[in-house]
């Protein structure tokens, strides 16, 4: 018997594909593919599918993610969305065309993923509050237009405009910082903005990562945000990592979960997985 895929789309992710379309290029002699919206993808993870396979954003990434880990079934990536962080992080191709062999490849490799939940919800690339609220924000509006452009766009707005949040950070029952932070993020694979990386995150691992930039000069932040473009350190951050990590408001603060902006205020964040992730032969994802 052939490979039997259970396709989640969401149509309202960067490229917009539909199902129809998405389905005939999965479609073969040996595959048979049912197609779910992202609204249903519980129920694709448990249809008795050989995989899902989510052609989305980060964002509906996450949700399949999730539902993959419950129901212990291998996850394989069509990047639909305008970063494509968490492909990025993978090594998977950021297009669906080129990222459909893998999908649909009965020996596809596998490679074993944690993400994370913040107050149940769950992601796989990076949560944060401060300048990564703002900047999500301003890069909304112009994704559509500029594409991962407008992430830089919304950044460089942030630098400028943002304001520092005020914030307890505790990592597995130690308080690793508590002051006043332009930005705090938690990370799984570490990867955002189309370019940055996490120094510490591996997915290949349950540990979160816990990165607080501090507030102060302006001027410091595109020497900051220049060094994580390479995964890199720079002066004046805090880094921790753990398997419980608590972040507390004052006062409470949006957050951009995977570039999705969402109100929920003090948090506990846990890891989440593992999932089987297919990749393509010799991937080696963002670099560290």
């Amino acid at each position: 018997m052939g490979v039997q895929l259970a396709l989640v789309v969401n149509p309202r992710s960067g490229a917009g594909r539909a199902a129809d379309e998405i389905v005939a290029l999965l479609e073969g002699d040996d595959r048979r593919v049912e197609a779910f919206s992202i609204e249903d993808v519980d129920d694709a993870a448990a249809s008795g599918a050989d995989r899902l396979v989510i052609a989305g954003g980060d964002g509906s990434i996450g949700a399949a993610f999730a539902a993959c880990a419950r129901h212990e079934l291998p996850l394989a990536i069509l990047p639909a969305g305008t970063a494509n962080d968490f492909a990025r992080a993978m090594g998977i191709p950021p297009a669906i065309r080129a990222a459909a062999p893998t999908a649909v490849d009965p020996a596809a490799e596998r490679r074993a993923v944690w993400g994370g939940t913040i107050d149940g919800r769950p992601f796989v690339n990076v949560a944060s509050i401060g300048l990564g609220v703002y900047a999500a924000e301003q890069a909304a509006p112009m994704k559509s237009l500029l594409g991962p452009v407008a992430y830089g766009v919304g950044a460089a707005k942030a630098a400028l405009r943002g304001r520092a949040t005020r914030a307890r950070v505790i990592v597995d029952g130690a308080t690793v910082f508590d002051g006043d932070a332009w930005q705090v993020l938690i990370g799984a694979s570490g990867s955002f903005g189309g370019v940055a990386q996490l120094p510490l995150s591996d997915p290949d691992t349950p540990e979160l990562e816990a990165f607080v930039l501090p507030a102060g000069p302006r001027v410091s932040l595109l020497r900051r945000a220049w060094g994580m473009r390479h995964g890199g350190r720079r002066g004046g951050v805090e880094v921790a990592q753990g398997s419980e990590i608590v972040v507390d408001l004052d006062p409470d603060r949006q957050w951009n979960v995977d570039g999705e902006v969402l109100d929920l205020g003090d948090v506990a964040i846990h890891p989440l997985g593992p999932v089987d992730v297919l990749v393509p032969p010799g991937a080696t994802g963002a670099p560290r």
